[in-house]
């Protein structure tokens, strides 16, 4: 099982790779072996804007991460 921290950097290397912080966006987008935005909440118990933020990233709409 990974660390919080791996969670949180691997989210952050697949949202550059997607070029969105949009929810929506990384489900859509995501790779296969990637699992969904609504199981990374749960497992660390946070909501998709307090993910992003604990990635470094800023909540936005567009590719200007």
């Amino acid at each position: 099982m990974k660390t919080n921290e791996e969670i949180l950097k691997d989210l952050k290397n697949e949202l550059i790779r997607i070029g969105s912080t949009r929810q929506r966006d990384y489900d859509l987008s995501k790779k296969k072996n990637k699992v969904y935005s609504t199981t990374i909440c749960r497992r660390l118990k946070l909501s998709w804007p307090e993910l992003v933020k604990q990635t470094g990233l800023h909540l936005n709409k567009g590719v200007n991460m």
